[in-house]
């Protein structure tokens, strides 16, 4: 896990790669977290922390960047719901920018979205991307009991 690496610099890749980098910038008065990688249940806590430890300071708003996010499992969606009831309970606002599309699939697909505040998702003009969205995260269909079978008759051998 790296911390605090610039923006413009891409994280390392290949084998020694980290699973999770966090970079902290500063947009005017919003604390930016640029996460990248994985954010699972080695790392999820991590990102939780970082978001608690810029509570602390007089920080209005903290944007978590999620446009390079590969991975979401469901400690990541912990953690996120996690750091808005942080910022909430500080007086602050939690914003999530740029959520990738598998981002987007597993925040629709946990149900969580409406929780979220997401900036630069999909908004009501945003047909292609909320069906996108609503695809992955309908129900799958009822399954047949193992022994229920379709177009074949049981014949006995008596």
């Amino acid at each position: 896990m790296t911390t605090d690496v610039p923006a413009d610099r891409p994280p390392p890749s290949g084998p020694h790669a980290p699973i999770m980098s966090l970079a902290l910038n500063r947009d005017g008065s919003t604390s930016v977290i640029s996460v990248a990688g994985e954010i699972d249940m080695s790392t999820a806590h991590l990102l939780t922390e970082q978001v608690e430890l810029l509570c602390r300071e007089p920080v209005p708003l903290i944007a978590v960047d999620l446009s390079a996010v590969r991975f979401l499992g469901a400690h990541g969606i912990t953690a996120l719901l996690q750091a808005s009831k942080l910022t909430a309970s500080a007086g602050a606002r939690l914003t999530l920018r740029n959520p990738s599309p598998f981002v987007l699939r597993v925040l629709g697909a946990a149900g969580v979205m409406r929780h979220l505040d997401l900036a630069g998702a999909p908004g009501p003009g945003d047909t292609v991307l909320i069906d996108l969205v609503a695809r992955h995260t309908r129900p799958p269909p009822a399954r047949m009991p193992a022994d229920h079978t379709i177009g074949h008759r049981h014949h006995s051998l008596s």
